[in-house]
């Protein structure tokens, strides 16, 4: 029976604090990118509401892929943070608990579009991709890698976009270095639990090219997003 000490510890060992900090990266992202544009902040409020509608999503999506990953047997011998497979938590309150959360982010997303409307073109993808997220990132073929990819970029665009700041060209093209950069790290960070994955049918591109292969096309699409990044810096010294 874990302890009551062990149980917090599990609930924020579920969170993958190393995701949240990655997505305020990206968040970060934005406001710089906007602020070496336009020179000034519109609203700190907004920028502070954004940070927290992205780090609830995330907790509450982490907390769901915990529960589906086990429910659906991938993580019975590794992978996930583990705390289900140690006994410290159960599957069904990680589960109810990613879902309120998610529902709470999603209320304060729906307050933020009707302050910024613009964030309607970006909420409707966000919004199929956070309900569907389990199915998508691992029933799908490259849903395991394209997920991941097109949150984290979204996450960059959000901030940005909540300012009111319109879209550049040299936004635009960081956006696509984001998701190509991401895109290209999912499988590199995958090779620790490919024979785990392999074992359990997970649909990952490490499991489908095989460790070495998918080395070598993580590099090959890194070095991709680079153009993409030159291309990105050159339009925004030259808008």
């Amino acid at each position: 029976m874990p302890t009551k000490k062990q149980r917090i510890i599990g609930w924020i060992r579920a969170m993958r604090l190393h995701f949240l900090f990655a997505y305020v990266v990206l968040g970060l992202g934005g406001i710089f990118i906007g602020l070496a544009q336009f020179k000034i902040l519109n609203s700190i409020p907004y920028a502070l509401l954004s940070f927290a509608i992205i780090i609830i999503m995330c907790i509450g999506i982490n907390y769901r892929d915990e529960a589906a990953d086990w429910i659906d047997g991938y993580d019975a011998e590794i992978g996930g943070t583990g705390v289900i497979r140690e006994g410290i938590l159960e599957a069904r309150p990680l589960q109810v608990s990613g879902r309120l959360l998610n529902t709470i982010a999603g209320g304060l997303a729906i307050i933020q579009i009707y302050f910024e409307p613009q964030l309607i073109y970006l909420a409707i993808p966000v919004a199929i991709m956070i309900i569907g997220s389990n199915y998508l990132t691992e029933k799908v073929t490259l849903g395991h890698e394209l997920m991941p990819a097109f949150s984290f970029a979204a996450t960059f665009l959000w901030v940005y976009l909540a300012q009111g700041w319109r879209l550049t060209q040299g936004t635009l093209l960081f956006f696509i270095f984001s998701f190509i950069i991401i895109f290209a790290l999912v499988p590199y960070q995958d090779v620790g639990d490919y024979e785990a994955d392999k074992k359990t049918g997970k649909k990952t591109l490490t499991v489908k090219l095989g460790i070495d292969k998918v080395g070598l096309f993580s590099i090959f699409i890194a070095l991709v997003s680079l153009l993409f990044l030159y291309f990105a810096i050159y339009a925004l010294l030259n808008p």
